[in-house]
């Protein structure tokens, strides 16, 4: 596990040092983001569960969302793509 000063941490897998396979991140804001790491770089398939309670789960390419995904927002609005 790593632990930054503001409060967030990252427990999971880790490679050369760097976050690498699966791991969590959970933000000091309350937002979470669960998957695979690579390089320390969200890569892969994640979830990010945002504090407002949004959520998209999907696929990422390196710390960016690309590729198929769906977010859903607390009202129960969602879309796919």
């Amino acid at each position: 596990m790593q632990e930054w000063k503001d409060g967030t941490k990252y427990v999971g897998e880790w490679k050369f040092d760097k976050a690498n396979g699966f791991g969590r991140l959970i933000y000091a804001n309350g937002d979470v983001f669960e998957g695979s790491w690579e390089d320390d770089m969200a890569h892969g398939h994640g979830r990010y569960c945002h504090a407002d309670g949004t959520v998209y789960d999907g696929e990422w390419f390196q710390d960016k969302q690309e590729g198929w995904g769906t977010e859903t927002w607390p009202d129960g609005a969602r879309y796919d793509g």
